[in-house]
């Protein structure tokens, strides 16, 4: 019997009604849902479906295609079946050797399962046929087509001629159905979409997931082609790289190298285990990442950069030293005077050093104001140990990593400054200068001063870990040694780590010193000048420290110094000038006429060489700061040029130009400084005290006055609140004991009192004022006038107890400068004055109290009631009289 195939256009999805049947067999399908226009072959071997196609199937024949809910059943029912499925007609039966058939059919029209009719020998249901609304326009269409264009083009799966395939569809729900059934979608989603009876709606549930897929494809196929050519880019730069390698090892000239040489420094450096075991870790690392494509690239370089360093660093056990303990004596006496705790300090540990063979180093930590000598010390000290010095500055540090370094996973990761310094220094045993210590602060960076709390301590130091090396250093014989300014700004926790020794300013008598065996030498060295062509005499050298400088250092002094010897040497040069061009008679000139031409040479810049020098920090202890050897100078110092220009006669180059007094005033103009001297004003209600500033010490008057009021206290001065309190504090003491005082509490209780400290535009603290505001207060109710030639310092308490002060030695140097004879000071600080030099105490009688009663017998005796005089008319000493023994 002869078949007709009547359906054969994938752009059919709907037939005639009059040509659907109401009953038709049916073929259950387990993994697939067949849309009508799809054209697809299917597998029958299930039993009923054999006998399905042996009795009933030929081309052109009808059946019903419903997709099972579970792909596992053998046996199905109805409810085992979606109910909406696809009529479709079979166009060739191809009989498969295992028994089954193989059948192509296309679907043509949408049906609904009503009722399963039978299941024996096959199955057989009863259908109706579900229509189309045809509501998309021809507009629509074609964008639609043109995605799926676009889709297909992209798709990477899918042939070229499926295009072709695709722009031949005119019926937009073929379209619709054709891309359903290809795409990936699970069964029941293709299910749900063979309900939808409306093409737009099709369309538009198909159209944004066709955008996003392309879009999404169209990605991977960049990066695809991405990867591919990154891919053969890196094949032919490995394919030359490898030929470049063979061309240099045949020229000698191989890539590796250096790698080679480095490992061989590595190879023959002693290291600790720990370190050898990660050096030979990190050697593999480097050769593994070089056989790369890329040669290694930046990793490599980071490895490299980090087997450097410890190459450089220093991890041998440093060799015992030659330690000379009078050497290094002399070496710190010729380079500083005075300094006796450090230098004492430094002797033991050699001593300890040459005894041990190595020790852990101290940690010491100099504390003065600007210009004392605090870094050449610790150069001194570099050379009296014999060790290399290594200086870090600290000075604005706020980042925790400048000291600890970068972890190396940071881009342009470094080692922090500790190991920096100790690359430098090629040994384990430096002198490490950590300069300005008191001048880091935190930030969000973190806190440099909790990073150097590791450093700085004994206990922890022998296994220092620094970020960028990742493994323990030790520095336990590293010889640290800081410097500061000041202690406030230096954490607690960080200063307990060092030991502290205080350096002060320098006396009048050091500053000459100073200047006459150090500055000045090194003025003429840098100058090129001799030692008698110009001088300075002891009465100049005074006036420039004490009326052109104030500090406690000598930096101010040495500008001062450079001033004048460059106006010596222009006057000098102008005069060899004129001998030269005929324009002056030098020969036979007197040298006072050279004196008087240096002091008639005023320089026209000499208003910029006043300049004040900034306050500093002043402390207890003295140093000349310079490895010169002192001149012979006994009565002027000297500076001069070592070259005359051709022409000079030999009467020419042996002037002398002397500054005296009247030259220093003429070429470094009037008076910068002035400082207070006694004065006799015979008033109640003054008295002298000390004061120490960060300059050095100075005498401070203190004026009280009183006149009717409530009995207030009124300061003036720009006092500190800890002067304000020593004032009420003194103001309770006396009108609490004004009946010992032989004060009328009724007159003090009336009276308001003010308490005036000159210099009202600097701002003045602290408690060693306090029995100075005692003493003039007592005065001032009293009516009895204090000694001019007496200062005194020292806090009060209400206890009626003197209490200890701070910069005694200071403020015994202000006393002797202001001409006073006799200083009174706190019984406690009596340690403290003992340890001045002798040559700064002489020609001054100190006193020592302890109770504020006998202070002020000292300082207001007609306070006190005394004995009657006796015959000879001399007053009889009493009780609370000064002149025992020892006043």
């Amino acid at each position: 019997m002869s078949s007709v195939i009547r359906y054969a256009d994938q752009n059919l999805t709907e037939i005639d009604l009059k040509e659907i049947p109401r009953e038709v067999p049916v073929i259950p399908l387990r993994n697939a849902v067949v849309l009508p226009g799809v054209l697809l072959p299917i597998f029958v071997g299930r039993t009923e479906s054999v006998n399905l196609v042996e009795a009933v199937a030929k081309p052109g024949a009808l059946v019903a295609l419903f997709t099972q809910k579970s792909p596992s059943d053998e046996t199905v029912t109805q409810k085992d079946l979606y109910t909406s499925g696809t009529l479709a007609e079979i166009h060739r039966i191809i009989p498969m050797g295992e028994g089954g058939y193989q059948v192509l059919m296309q679907g043509v029209q949408k049906i609904e399962l009503l009722k399963l009719l039978q299941t024996e020998p096959y199955l057989r249901a009863q259908i109706t046929p579900l229509g189309e609304i045809q509501d998309i326009d021809d507009n629509d269409f074609r964008e639609f087509q043109e995605h799926v264009v676009r889709f297909v083009t992209t798709h990477p799966g899918i042939p070229d001629e499926i295009t072709g395939f695709v722009k031949r569809l005119k019926n937009p729900s073929a379209l619709a159905n054709q891309i359903v059934f290809f795409s990936q979608r699970e069964i029941a989603e293709k299910v749900s979409f063979l309900r939808v009876s409306s093409v737009a709606e099709k369309i538009r549930l198909l159209k944004d997931q066709l955008i996003e897929d392309t879009n999404q494809m169209k990605m991977e196929k960049e990066v695809r082609e991405k990867v591919e050519e990154d891919a053969n880019k890196m094949q032919r730069d490995f394919y030359l790289r490898k030929q470049m390698e063979t061309i240099r090892k045949e020229l000698g000239e191989g890539d590796d190298d250096d790698t080679d040489e480095l490992e061989s420094q590595l190879a023959e450096k002693f290291l600790p285990d720990h370190i050898r075991k990660a050096v030979d870790k990190e050697l593999k690392r480097l050769r593994r990442v070089q056989e790369g494509p890329h040669g290694g690239g930046m990793e490599a370089g980071q490895i490299r950069n980090w087997l450097e360093l410890i190459v450089e660093l220093p991890w041998e056990n440093p060799a015992k030293r030659d330690i000379s303990l009078s050497r290094a004596e002399q070496v710190l006496n010729e380079d500083h005077e005075g300094l006796e705790e450090v230098k004492k300090r430094i002797i033991e540990y050699l001593a300890v050093e040459k005894q041990t063979g190595g020790g852990k180093a101290p940690i010491l930590c100099l504390v003065g104001p600007p210009g004392v000598g605090k870094t050449s010390l610790a150069s001194s000290i570099a050379r009296a140990v014999g060790r290399p010095l290594v200086r870090s500055a600290l000075g604005g540090v706020r980042d925790e990593a400048e000291i600890r370094g970068h972890r190396r996973t940071y881009v342009g990761a470094l080692p922090g400054k500790v190991l920096s310094a100790m690359k430098k220094a090629e040994t384990r045993d430096p002198v490490f200068l950590l300069d300005e210590i008191d001048k880091t602060g935190s930030s969000y960076h973190g806190d440099p001063s909790a990073a150097l709390l590791e450093v700085l301590d004994p206990e922890q130091n022998h296994s220092f870990e620094d970020h960028y090396l990742a493994h323990p250093y030790d520095l336990s014989r590293v010889m640290f040694i800081c410097t500061a300014n000041n202690l406030d700004s230096i954490p607690l926790p960080l200063l307990d780590r060092m030991e502290v020794v205080q350096l002060s300013g320098y006396t009048l008598a050091e500053k000459q010193a100073i200047a006459r065996n150090h500055l000045i030498p090194r003025i003429l060295e840098d100058l090129k000048m001799k030692s008698d062509q110009i001088s300075l005499t002891e009465g100049a050298l005074a006036k420039v420290i004490t009326a052109h400088t104030r500090e406690a250092g000598v930096r101010s002094l040495k500008r001062k110094l450079e001033a004048l010897a460059r106006k010596a040497v222009r006057n000098i040069m102008e005069d060899l000038e004129r001998q030269v061009t005929g324009s002056g008679e030098i020969d036979g000139d007197d040298p006072a006429d050279a004196n008087a031409k240096a002091r008639d040479s005023v320089d026209s810049d000499a208003a910029t060489d006043q300049q004040a020098t900034p306050e500093g920090v002043v402390s207890v202890s003295t140093q000349v700061v310079s490895d010169l050897a002192p001149q012979e100078t006994p009565a002027a110092a000297s500076l001069q040029p070592s070259e005359v220009p051709d022409g000079a006669t030999p009467a020419a180059e042996m002037k002398n130009v002397v500054f005296d007094v009247e030259d220093v005033r003429k070429h470094l103009g009037r008076d910068r400084f002035h400082r207070d001297l006694r004065e006799n004003t015979g008033i109640p209600g003054v008295a002298t005290g000390l004061a120490w500033t960060p300059v050095g010490g100075d005498i401070l008057f203190i004026e009280a006055m009183a006149y009717p009021g409530k009995g207030e206290l009124k300061l003036s001065g720009q006092l500190g609140d800890v002067m304000k309190e020593s004032a009420l504090a003194a103001l309770s003491f006396l009108r609490s004991h004004s009946a010992t005082l032989n004060i009328d509490p009724e007159k003090v209780g009336k009276q308001d009192v003010h308490i005036h400290v000159p210099s009202g535009a600097i701002p003045k603290d602290g408690p060693s004022a306090g029995v100075t505001m005692l003493s003039a207060l007592a005065s001032l109710f009293t009516a009895a006038p204090i000694q001019d030639n007496l200062a005194m310092t020292g806090e009060i308490s209400l206890r009626g107890r003197v209490l200890p002060v701070g910069g005694i030695k200071e403020k015994i140097l202000a006393a002797k400068a202001a001409g006073i004879d006799t200083v009174l000071l706190p019984e406690k600080n009596r340690a403290e004055y003992e340890e001045i030099p002798e040559h700064v105490r002489e020609g001054l009688a100190v006193e020592y109290y302890s109770d504020m009663m006998e202070l002020l017998r000292r300082t207001v005796p007609g306070a006190f009631r005394t004995e009657p005089a006796t015959d000879d008319g001399s007053a009889r000493a009493g009780d609370g009289d000064p002149r025992r023994e020892g006043w």
